[in-house]
């Protein structure tokens, strides 16, 4: 670290200047260092009040350093400043504290070397996108479109400046092309690793199997792509080698046909990982033969050179680009914020980040920064611990039995006399934790209830919160005594190859965990969560999952992933509502990125209609639901098949599909339900059998892809708002009102318009696409917001307003 002021001899005075146009208030800087490490250039990057200055660092560059005042003149970093600093460094940027008066400076952390990166070329990666280009070459039905070359051109800026960008291109531009190459030329110029984050599977296979394959071809450089999957899809031989003997010793309960089935692909597989396997494969069978971080014995595992996650991992090392999904991609910030360094987490260090289908960032944000606790998690914990005996207990009083004769008694007491007795009243304590949640949870409709100062006065909160201080109580005894005989039995072992050290500190882990969980989810104290209680159905049965999760996302994020960050391209064909960014600003938490928006290149005036039924009840009508069975009864008749329709709730979805099916399936037409089927069955069936109508919700509303024929008629039921009343859109709600927002303009009415564009985009899909989309809601021509919803259709899409046998007559036209 560095007092020396020497460093502000060319800029103290302009420094000071600044300082004083901003009335003495704090003003964040950055600074150009020359070669002797005297600061030679300034720019004002924020201005703030007397003690805090907004800390933009979007775009700054190994080499530079960020320069802040402190008006007190104690130049004494704050605990906010030096974890500032501690993520700066890691990019190589330096952070320094100066006073008022530009006299005196304080480094915290001394600039990294200066990397002087290349710069794209614009007209020769352009080139690429035109009509004569390269692209064009190798892919049939090739043509230039205008929007592809306006992205692309965005993007070479991007990488070029160092700029966070919001990008959003309408189906059919050709974005996954108009990022890669430029990300791929970035690389070969700068050997800069860039990771491409996507939402669904169906993109990453896209990008991985097809585009970047094309690309191979194309580009007269070579690159190593690859799609980083989790730990938790890969076989583990040491495991496996354990779930044979316990197959051959009669220990396992698995049939021996699986057994075997397992046992032949475990000889077949090269990569070793699940999505290889064509049989069922229940998720419990699979986790006792899946790779897990907590038990991993890394270089001292005798089947470390053979292990098919390091493999993969040294993949991961060498690519040039890395494809990911958002829940990788987050997992993998916590991970690298919760150690505190960027090299302990699950990808490699990276500055470039791209994330298609960013629409959903914000929500995926807010699951994994939650802290759920649930049953199965609790028992899973204690099933290892004790279950069985080949459980972690009976594997350490086998040990106990090998320790120093003075040791053993003491040991063996410790775990007679403590831990037993301990684990069973953990055993005995969470069903009744959990029952006492169900009963809880009982006298609400909508099983979903707020954790708020009402709930927790009441008679049967006083009696759970006493049960789960127990049950907190006896995991943190539990956690003591496991510690004991960890340090006493297996710490400073000279091998670190022994399978009970590695699974008695898994165990320790995993208990402070929970104590963890219970403890932030009772005490519901942190005012940027909200904490709620939910009923779902878990294989078949009940389960009450105490939920947290931020209130706004975006408060958390630049802090956990994008200051760590130089260059982010955001894209989708989503992300504006209302033709504005503001919505997406605050889901990320981003103060200030370059925008662009390009329409889709398809033909909409000609390709796709929209009908609206003129005679027709609004949704809170209660004739509604007997006249949209009636006329989806007619249009599904027409069609017969090629049709999906997409609900808001599976109430709505079940009371259709209970009130049509029977009828339909006399007519040789199967609805295939998402409230009876799985979501990839679905559409398997559909694009292998004629006849066929999809009845969808939630999920499909989003990454489906079907062109052609396959799909010609789209029936949104109702305009997608989200559940008024649900804790968390409730706690949103409050937080906005609170800011002085109005919540229906800030918050309900942009997620309903994003997600009503993604359902109407299912329908065409390419050029060659023709179909009808078909909207029962009236409350986009009866509501003052609806022009918000036909606003958002793509450029020339026409809007017919019908009645509704007139609608079931289109159908016959379309379909001749």
């Amino acid at each position: 670290m560095s007092a020396s002021a020497e460093m502000l001899l060319e800029v103290g005075n302009i420094i000071e200047n600044e300082i004083e146009a901003a009335s003495g208030n704090e003003i964040f800087m950055r600074a150009q260092l020359n070669n002797k490490n005297i600061i030679e250039d300034i720019e004002v990057l924020a201005r703030g009040n007397s003690y805090s200055a907004p800390a933009v660092i979007n775009n700054l560059m190994a080499g530079e350093m960020i320069i802040h005042n402190h008006p007190s003149g104690d130049l004494t970093p704050s605990a906010a400043d030096i974890r500032l600093a501690a993520k700066m460094a890691e990019r190589g940027i330096g952070f320094a504290i100066v006073n008022n008066q530009a006299d005196q400076i304080y480094v915290v952390v001394e600039a990294g070397s200066k990397k002087e990166n290349k710069k794209l070329d614009k007209e020769e990666i352009l080139s690429y996108f035109k009509k004569e280009g390269k692209l064009a070459q190798e892919i049939d039905n090739f043509s230039e479109r205008k929007e592809q070359l306006l992205t692309a051109e965005k993007i070479i800026n991007s990488f070029n400046q160092h700029q966070f960008d919001f990008i959003e291109a309408g189906t059919g531009t050709g974005k996954s092309f108009a990022y890669l190459i430029p990300a791929l030329f970035y690389n070969n110029l700068n050997q800069a690793r860039i990771v491409v984050s996507t939402n669904t599977i169906n993109l990453q296979e896209q990008l991985i199997n097809k585009d970047l394959v094309t690309l191979k071809r194309v580009l007269d450089f070579d690159f190593n792509a690859v799609l980083v999957k989790g730990r938790n899809n890969y076989l583990c031989l040491r495991k496996f080698k354990n779930f044979k003997k316990n197959f051959e010793n009669d220990d396992l309960k698995i049939k021996a046909e699986l057994f075997h089935e397992l046992n032949d692909w475990k000889k077949q597989t090269e990569a070793g990982e699940k999505s290889e396997i064509n049989f069922q494969l229940k998720k419990l069978i699979w986790n006792q033969i899946a790779a897990e971080s907590d038990l991993c014995l890394k270089t001292s595992c005798p089947f470390y050179s053979n292990c098919y996650f390091m493999q993969a991992r040294k993949a991961i090392y060498k690519a040039d680009i890395l494809i990911v999904n958002h829940h990788l991609l987050l997992s993998d910030a916590r991970v690298k914020d919760d150690a505190g360094s960027a090299d302990r987490g699950i990808l490699p260090n990276f500055n470039h980040l791209i994330i298609d289908e960013a629409h959903n960032i914000g929500e995926i944000a807010t699951d994994h920064l939650g802290h759920p606790l649930y049953q199965p998690l609790l028992d899973n914990w204690l099933k290892r611990l004790s279950g069985d005996k080949n459980s972690l207990l009976s594997e350490i009083r086998e040990d106990i039995a090998l320790a120093v004769d003075s040791d053993q008694k003491r040991l063996r007491d410790i775990l007679d006399k403590k831990i037993i007795p301990t684990t069973q009243k953990i055993r005995d304590l969470i069903p009744q934790y959990f029952n006492e949640l169900k009963d809880l949870i009982a006298d609400y409709r909508d099983k979903k209830i707020t954790v708020n100062q009402k709930l927790q006065s009441e008679m049967k909160w006083q009696e759970f919160y006493q049960t789960a201080q127990d049950l907190a109580a006896y995991l943190k005894n539990n956690f003591s005594f496991l510690q004991i005989i960890y340090e006493n039995l297996y710490l400073g072992l000279e091998a670190e190859t022994d399978e009970s050290e590695m699974k008695i500190k898994s165990s320790i882990n995993r208990c402070h965990d929970l104590i963890k969980r219970i403890e932030f989810n009772l005490e519901a104290a942190d005012d940027d969560y909200v904490f709620w209680l939910e009923s779902s159905y878990y294989r078949g049965s009940e389960q009450i999952v105490q939920k947290s999760a931020p209130i706004d996302a975006g408060k958390f994020l630049p802090d956990l992933l994008w200051s760590k960050l130089t260059n982010i391209i955001f894209t989708s064909a989503t992300i504006t509502a209302a033709n504005s960014f503001d919505y997406f600003y605050r889901e990320t938490g981003i103060k200030t990125a370059e925008e662009l928006k390009v329409e889709s290149p398809f033909d909409y005036s000609k390709q796709a209609e929209l009908l609206i039924p003129l005679d027709f009840p609004d949704p809170g009508n209660k004739n509604f639901l007997k006249e949209l069975v009636i006329n989806l009864k007619k249009i599904i008749s027409k069609s017969r098949g090629s049709t999906m329709v997409l609900f808001t709730s599976y109430r709505m979805l079940s009371y259709c599909y209970n009130n049509l099916k029977d009828e339909l399936e006399e007519l040789g037409i199967r609805i295939l339900s998402q409230s009876k089927l799985s979501r990839n069955y679905i559409m398997q069936e559909f694009r292998a059998e004629y006849n066929t109508v999809i009845f969808g919700t939630s999920s499909f509303w989003e990454g489906v892809d079907l062109p052609g024929d396959i799909l010609k008629y789209l029936v949104m039921v109702k305009l997608p708002f989200p559940v008024p009343g649900e804790p968390l859109y409730q706690a949103k709600e409050d937080l906005l009102k609170a800011e002085g927002l109005n919540p229906f303009y800030n918050l309900a009415l942009p997620q309903a318009v994003i997600k009503f564009r993604q359902g109407f985009g299912r329908l065409i899909r390419s050029k060659k696409d023709k179909g009808l989309i078909i909207l029962f809601d009236r409350r986009v021509k009866s509501r003052s917001y609806g022009h918000k919803f036909l606003d958002s259709l793509p450029k020339g899409c026409p809007v017919v307003e019908l009645n509704c046998n007139k609608l079931v007559e289109k159908i016959d036209e379309n379909g001749a």
